[in-house]
């Protein structure tokens, strides 16, 4: 009796303690941005690529009207020794699910249907188009999917599609001046030849799962699982052997009817098409700021307790004009130095937070001086930017130095990482 009580008494402590770490977690959970990119390890997004000049807009469309994601990213010269090379590329509108339709996309201003090589250390500009396919509100980003790699976000932005009050549609124009709906075009067939295949796969799961048992008593299936024994306990039996066959030549038949009727349907077809292009990069001035200002990291420490990033460095400027440090850009995240308006063209609002500069954000011409940025965003925790707890504590970013006309070149800054009053909890 004294063993069944303290049987039962662990039990429940066990629940307590279980119900006691749900109501943690819980209590410590983070906003969801629909892709789960928080999960990525952060040399994913530090060393690798950086997003920056991002626009999603409009952000409220009806059902069937476009949304252009605009857009600028570097392959950083940090790339980490761990992945493999960045070398082929897939730019694309990361959305939760088939929400919207794809239109039209251009890398360095050249149409790219697929795939396209890059390089470290260059720059790309894109622009995509994409369509309202179904009513909500949906969380966009623009995604660069690097081979052997994965797929590495940018800053993204709430779009709500309204109902139209209209089916979306997609019409295309073919090669023999036909048009067709994308949005419907073959779907008959397809649902039908699909749910023929399902049917007949339910058929051979419910047969192997339901009289025969094989799969719910997998302790006796594991031993008498070859033929001649089942044969002999009665698991397998010559029944089973003709059905089996049975559906595997119904299966069989039916991808022979499809391909009949692919071929009687659709005499004239064109292979999918591939068109892997290298796009160039878009600073050709890169190279001359890089010869006339040099950029020396010297500290870089993070404040979890009130997520601040404090970056100090040694800039040198070699040049003729003065040079300002305008912006610092760290995976999807940018900081600003600047106005409003400055602050707005960053990109998406959730994604860019003030840039404070000491003792001055201006160099003069021959001037070295050690600089220190203060950067203070939630995002930087709730995003996992900074590597805590990682064997590796290194971020690299793109600091951004604007000359008198105006314009701006990002000078790559690779630094290590200090951690202070990290939470433990949070990761």
């Amino acid at each position: 009796m004294n063993r069944n009580v303290r049987s039962a008494r662990l039990g429940v402590r066990c629940v307590l303690v279980g119900l006691a770490a749900i109501v943690a977690l819980a209590t410590r959970a983070l906003p969801v941005y629909a892709h789960g990119e928080a999960a990525d390890k952060p040399f994913l997004k530090d060393l690798t690529l950086a997003f920056y000049d991002v626009n999603i807009s409009p952000t409220v469309v009806k059902v069937g009207e476009p949304v252009t994601i605009t857009g600028k990213v570097k392959v950083l010269e940090t790339w980490p020794f761990t992945l493999s090379p960045p070398e082929v590329a897939y730019f694309n509108a990361i959305v939760p699910g088939p929400v919207f339709a794809l239109r039209d996309r251009t890398i360095n201003g050249k149409e790219a249907i697929g795939s396209v090589t890059i390089q470290r250390g260059d720059t790309y500009e894109f622009k995509m188009v994409i369509l309202g396919r179904m009513p909500g509100r949906w969380h966009v980003h623009p995604g660069v999917a690097v081979q052997d790699t994965g797929t590495l976000l940018g800053p993204g932005t709430w779009v709500t599609v309204e109902d139209s009050g209209k089916p979306f549609v997609y019409p295309v124009t073919l090669v023999n001046g036909q048009t067709v709906d994308l949005e419907t075009l073959g779907m008959g067939g397809v649902w039908w030849w699909a749910f023929a295949a399902f049917l007949l796969g339910m058929v051979w799961m419910v047969y192997w799962t339901v009289p025969k048992r094989t799969v719910t008593r997998l302790a006796v299936t594991s031993q008498l699982n070859t033929p001649d024994i089942g044969k002999d306990f009665g698991l397998i039996t010559d029944a089973d052997f003709k059905w089996s066959r049975l559906i595997v030549l119904l299966a069989l038949g039916l991808l022979a009817v499809g391909w009949i009727y692919i071929e009687a349907e659709y005499p004239v077809r064109i292979p999918q098409q591939t068109d892997r292009f290298y796009p160039g990069t878009i600073v050709p001035g890169e190279e001359i700021v890089a010869k006339q200002v040099t950029v020396k990291p010297l500290a870089a420490v993070y404040d979890d307790s009130n997520d601040t990033l404090t970056l100090k460095v040694s800039v040198t400027n070699q040049g003729s004009e003065p040079l300002t440090v305008s912006k610092y850009v760290l995976a999807m995240l940018s900081f600003v130095n600047g106005t409003k308006e400055e602050m707005a063209q960053a990109g998406p609002e959730d994604f860019v937070a003030p840039l404070q500069v000491s003792p001055s954000a201006t160099i003069a011409p021959g001037q070295t001086a050690e600089v220190t940025l203060v950067m203070r965003s939630e995002m930087l925790d709730e995003e996992r930017v900074i590597p805590i707890g990682d064997p590796q504590q290194l971020i690299a970013g793109l600091l951004f130095l604007k000359d008198a006309s105006g314009k701006s070149y990002p000078v790559t800054v690779r630094s290590e990482v200090q951690p202070k009053n990290f939470r433990l909890a949070a990761y």
